[in-house]
């Protein structure tokens, strides 16, 4: 039995290890220029060991960004739990949000060089497994909003297109900060997001 767990422990550190090479490279090469060779060398094994945790260099990109963006998820359900009332959470949210792309730079990169896009074999399972979380994670700041609502801390309007007009917001600001050359902290943005977002762009308040 303990044999079988350190086995099982083995074998996640040495597939946590290539994911992460895997994801450097990838960042730094593109998908179509990385190899399994290359990522086998960065990771420390033989190349045949690559295909003994995944197909090819397909599935590994395909797994490795499934992965990432399912922590990223779970990262920001876990700091906004924490928040007790609507306008913390969303300021969590958006915090959390922001901290992961901080601390993900290269990962986040793909998406903007749009590496992948035009895969085969795994293309759909994995387009279909985002827009899938994508549409979970609306529906969770959704019911932010609702609470919100509830409380009176949000005007009474509909919960599911305010989670859409926020979720743009906050990827609006990822993308346009990656673009840049990032000479401030992406999360010196949060209140700023805020501000848009609880109070509006309006100069005036509308009576």
């Amino acid at each position: 039995m303990e044999k079988a767990k350190r086995k099982e422990m083995e074998f996640q550190i040495r597939r946590t290890e290539i994911l992460n090479q895997a994801e450097k490279i990838f960042a730094s090469k593109g998908f179509y220029i990385a190899t399994m060779a290359e990522i086998a060398d960065a990771s420390g094994f033989a190349i045949g060991t690559l295909y003994h945790f995944f197909e090819g260099k397909e599935n590994l990109y395909t797994t490795m960004v499934s992965e990432k963006l399912d922590m990223m998820y779970s990262e920001i359900r876990d700091a906004v739990n924490m928040a007790d009332n609507a306008v913390d959470k969303i300021e969590k949210l958006v915090r959390s949000h922001f901290c992961f792309v901080e601390n993900n730079i290269d990962f986040c990169n793909l998406f903007i060089r749009g590496e992948g896009a035009t895969l085969s074999k795994g293309k759909t399972i994995l387009r279909d497994k985002m827009n899938a979380d994508y549409l979970n994670h609306i529906g969770f700041i959704e019911e932010i909003m609702r609470l919100g609502i509830k409380t009176n801390s949000l005007k009474v309007t509909q919960p599911r297109m305010m989670a859409f007009a926020l979720s743009g917001v906050i990827r609006s600001f990822i993308f346009g900060w990656l673009l840049t050359n990032q000479d401030h902290p992406l999360c010196d943005k949060v209140d700023c997001v805020l501000e848009i977002f609880l109070k509006g762009a309006s100069a005036e308040v509308r009576q």
